[in-house]
Parts: structure tokens; C-alpha cells; sequence
């Protein structure tokens, strides 16, 4: 009787725990997993880095997309016909993550790289998956610090199978110049296009502030182009005017850290005026006191 009993409270346990379990799948499988987007966008900067960008948006309760925060993205390289993992990060607070790409990439046939992100198995975020494929270019950026015409010349070239660079022709490219704020528009006119040569000129005004020495730092930007991405190339220049210091930056003046010298010299002898008042007073004062003393003593 005794071992009946014992055997029946295991089955029941062992029932209940069984419950728990399905119920904790069901509930599990009844979470819809957030709609997840990916945009991957490709940075390449003057000193050949390459970088590339994954936004993860997610719809939230509202029913608008917001930053996707925390979600774990694999970045896969295509070797051959086959994705290789290159790495895994999680977002940021604004849903972005950046990668560096390796200096030689694997190309294709076409003289193409490709980068895959995914987002692969998460709790919260549904499956989703992006790519991007662009080809190699490389963007100089050529012009003298002595040219009074401030005359820069960018060109644009790909890289062959045979390792020889291409010009590439009608590429659109931007002059900036380096301010304090960021990289601003060189002038109302600076995009131009390359020519056979894959060349394209632009002239620098002439008002540009520099530092002390003049220097001032330009640049040539290729922006999200369908084949190549976005490739920079920035130079510093001695384009820039000249920055003058002045030694005393506070002129003398009434609201300013330096008072004229008039206002402290009439303050000054004000002040020196009412103490030798005091002082006098208080002279007076005493050679009354002595005097009494020396009438009392009499």
C-alpha cells in the first residue's frame, strides 16, 4: 500500500511539472516576435579603411518603426559561393551597429565584394536578412598648396582583373571643407561629375578661414553611389585665410574683463581719499584723548 502510494504522488508531480512546461512552450510560442528591418550602408575613408553600417529598426507598440536597441547582428563575407562569419554585434541605443571590414576583400567574377547582415534566432527581433554589393574604387585627390586658383582635381578609378585601375566616368563628386561643426558644402555649385579620365576639377574659394598658419582641410566625396558606396578622400591645404590672434582679445571697456584704466585710477584714488579720512579722524581722536589725560594729570 505503501509503495502504491508513493508511486501515485511521483506520477502527479511528475504530471504537474509536465503541465508547467507545456504551458511555458505555449506562452512562449504565442509571442510575436517584433517586425524587424535592416539598412546596411558602406563607408570607405581616405585612409583606405572600410566600414560598414547596420541600422535595425523594429515596429514598435505604436505601430511605428523605432531603434532597434540590443539586437545581436551577424555579419557573414561571401568566399566564393559560400557566406563566411565575419562577426557578431549587438546594437547601440539608436539601433546601429559599425563593423571594419577586412583590408582585401573577396571579389567575384563581376570584381565585387559583398557583405550579408542577419539577424538569426532572437528572442525578441524576427528573422530578417540584408546584403549589400559594391565594387572596389579608390578616390585621390590631387592639388598644390602653392595654387593661387585653389584648383583640385579628385579622380575616381576601380581595379581591374588584371590589377590595372579604371577611370570611371560620370560619378558624381562633392567638395566639402572640414569646419567646426562637421564637413560643410565647399560653395552652392560643388557637385561635378568625372570625365573620360574619371577626373572632375572644382575650384576652392579664395575667403576659406583657415587656422593660424591658413591651413584648411577640403575634401572630395563620392555619396552613395549604386556601385562603389561612399568613398572619401580628405587633405589639409594651406587654401585657408589666415587666422589672426589678437593678444588682447578683452579691450579696456566698462562690461568687459578689463576695466579702462581711467575707471580703476578714479576708483583707486576714491578709495585712497576715504581711508586717509579715517585715518585722519582717527588721529584726531586720539591726540584729543591724550590731551585730556595730560589735563587730568595736571
Amino acid at each position: 500500500m505503501k509503495l502504491n502510494f508513493i508511486v501515485k504522488r511521483i506520477a502527479l508531480a511528475l504530471s504537474i511539472t509536465g503541465l508547467f512546461y507545456l504551458s511555458a512552450i505555449a506562452q512562449d510560442m504565442s509571442k510575436e516576435k517584433c517586425e524587424t528591418t535592416i539598412e546596411l550602408t558602406y563607408f570607405k575613408k581616405t585612409d583606405q579603411t572600410k566600414f560598414v553600417t547596420a541600422s535595425v529598426r523594429m515596429r514598435g507598440s505604436n505601430k511605428k518603426f523605432v531603434a532597434g536597441k540590443n539586437a545581436k547582428v551577424n555579419f557573414y563575407i561571401m568566399v566564393g559561393k559560400e557566406l563566411q562569419l565575419l562577426t557578431s554585434q549587438n546594437t547601440d541605443s539608436k539601433g546601429k551597429v559599425i563593423i571594419k571590414l577586412p583590408k582585401n576583400m573577396p571579389l567575384d567574377e563581376n570584381q565585387s565584394f559583398a557583405v550579408y547582415a542577419k539577424i538569426e534566432n532572437d528572442k525578441m527581433y524576427e528573422d530578417v536578412e540584408e546584403h549589400i554589393r559594391f565594387k572596389e574604387a579608390n578616390l585621390t585627390f590631387n592639388l598644390n598648396p602653392k595654387d593661387t586658383a585653389h584648383v583640385a582635381i579628385a579622380k575616381v578609378t576601380e581595379t581591374g582583373k588584371d590589377g590595372k585601375e579604371i577611370p570611371v566616368k560620370d560619378v558624381e563628386l562633392k567638395f566639402y571643407v572640414q569646419r567646426l561643426f562637421g564637413m560643410m558644402p565647399a560653395g552652392e555649385d560643388c557637385v561635378v561629375k568625372t570625365d573620360e579620365k574619371g577626373e572632375a576639377s572644382y575650384i576652392f574659394p579664395k575667403d576659406l578661414p583657415g587656422d593660424t598658419a591658413g591651413i584648411v582641410i577640403v575634401a572630395a566625396k563620392m555619396e552613395d553611389n549604386e556601385s562603389y558606396g561612399t568613398v572619401e578622400n580628405r587633405t589639409p591645404t594651406e587654401w585657408g585665410v589666415k587666422l589672426t590672434v589678437d593678444k588682447s582679445p578683452f579691450a579696456r571697456a566698462l562690461f568687459e574683463p578689463k576695466a579702462p584704466l581711467a575707471l580703476i585710477l578714479s576708483i583707486s584714488i576714491t578709495f585712497a581719499c576715504v581711508w586717509l579720512t579715517y585715518f585722519f579722524i582717527f588721529f584726531l581722536l586720539y591726540q584729543i584723548s591724550k590731551d585730556k589725560k595730560i589735563t587730568a594729570n595736571n
